[in-house]
């Protein structure tokens, strides 16, 4: 209580003396001020760039999967007899990475395109169609809005029906009733049995959807476009897709399934694997650089305005030697001093701090506002900000405190 009283005290009189003096506080808050806005500032803008390209990702399916395809495997610029007899990927490949490690795989998917033209009563074009199977709808972003989607007997057999994108049922089917219609693919009909839901994404407010090529797909069973498209008996893929949603796996799978690969396709070097997980952690650790710049920035700020600090002090304990040695003679010790002068520099640093990050919440929704993008604010960002500018407000104000609480008593009532 004892304790809990002097400290009441302390923070009565640093307030008393900051409003007393509130131009001189008002210099020592600024350079607070600015260095945790510019750090919040900068966080902030990260943050929200961040946030919009893993949104941009979640419709895109999620980051938790491993993408297969086929590589050119070319030697003296032209394709030997065995990497042509195993140049691709095929459907048991992709039953067998599944295999590889059940427990991590929780859904796979293959795709197979080819290109058809395709009429109905509105329209007459030709468009690349892709071939689908396993679970390429929830790995994809797709989500069927209209109908229904495949059902796992006509993925197997093959059936002749098919889904389509938004902007390919407004084109082929304009009056919006497409699911229940036929339509030819190539020289054979296809039923309609679903529309996708329309796919948007915008990086800035008016700018064209960036997803709007999604929204042209049109998609058969892949074993359709393999028997009655393309004539492959050997059921290859363009395309497989792996969901590991724990992503500390990713490697480690991806290593053991380029080995089954190799094995499979007698030791030809023929996909290309593409971690979506390591390459977006490689874009958060740019991220992170142009974090530690802005973090830099607003430091550079807060020694700025810390040196600042420290002249004002210095003069402003000039002007209340007087003050310290009356505290001196009527019995308050060094220390005592010494927690004064550090209760008004924490109390004004905290002031400072708040102020600064009202006023980098400002500065964040310019930009932001500029740029046309959401805003986004991580809890962290404010810690962040709120913590380096407090150390650094501690850490300046110690010389101060300290030079007061070494002065003599009667040196300091003799000062004029």
């Amino acid at each position: 209580m004892r304790f809990s009283g002097a400290f009441r005290q302390r923070v009565a009189e640093a307030w008393l003396e900051i409003r007393e003096n509130l131009g001189r506080s008002s210099l020592q808050a600024l350079g607070i001020m600015v260095g945790v806005a510019s750090v919040l500032g900068g966080f902030s803008i990260s943050d929200s760039n961040q946030r919009r390209s893993d949104e941009r990702w979640r419709k895109l399916g999620g980051i938790e999967r491993l993408n297969v395809q086929p590589a050119a495997a070319m030697r003296d610029g032209s394709v030997t007899a065995l990497q042509r007899a195993n140049l691709g990927l095929r459907n048991a490949d992709a039953a067998d990475g599944e295999a590889l490690n059940s427990k991590a795989v929780h859904a796979t998917s293959v795709q197979r395109f080819a290109r058809a033209r395709l009429r109905s009563p509105n329209a007459d074009q030709e468009r690349q169609v892709s071939g689908i199977g396993g679970d390429f709808l929830p790995l994809n972003g797709y989500e069927v809005e209209q109908g229904r989607a495949f059902s796992m007997t006509e993925l197997a057999s093959g059936a002749p029906v098919c889904l389509l994108g938004a902007e390919a049922a407004s084109v082929f089917f304009p009056s919006g009733d497409a699911v229940g219609q036929t339509m030819r693919l190539g020289d054979f009909p296809v039923v309609v049995v679903g529309v996708f839901r329309e796919l948007v994404f915008r990086w800035r407010d008016g700018e064209p959807n960036a997803m709007a090529w999604r929204n042209r797909i049109v998609a058969v069973p892949s074993a359709l476009v393999a028997a009655r498209m393309q004539g492959d008996r050997y059921e290859r893929v363009d395309r497989m897709t792996f969901k590991i949603p724990e992503l500390n796996l990713m490697e480690g799978f991806a290593r053991d399934l380029a080995s089954l690969l190799k094995a499979n396709h007698r030791q030809q070097d023929d996909v290309r694997i593409d971690d979506i997980a390591a390459r977006m952690r490689k874009r958060q650790s740019q991220g992170q650089v142009y974090n530690l710049i802005f973090m830099l920035s607003g430091i550079l700020s807060l020694v700025g305005g810390g040196m600042v600090n420290v002249n004002i002090q210095l003069a402003s304990l000039s002007e209340r030697v007087r003050e310290v040695g009356v505290r001196m003679a009527i019995g308050a010790s060094g220390l005592e001093v010494f927690k004064a002068f550090m209760t008004e520099a924490v109390l004004l640093t905290s002031l400072g701090s708040l102020a600064g990050l009202v006023l980098g919440i400002g500065f964040s929704k310019g930009i932001c506002m500029f740029l046309d993008i959401p805003l986004f604010l991580a809890p962290g960002s404010f810690f962040a900000a709120f913590f380096v500018a407090s150390a650094f407000g501690v850490v300046f104000a110690l010389f101060p405190a300290w030079k007061a609480s070494r002065l003599s008593p009667m040196e300091a009532l003799r000062y004029e």
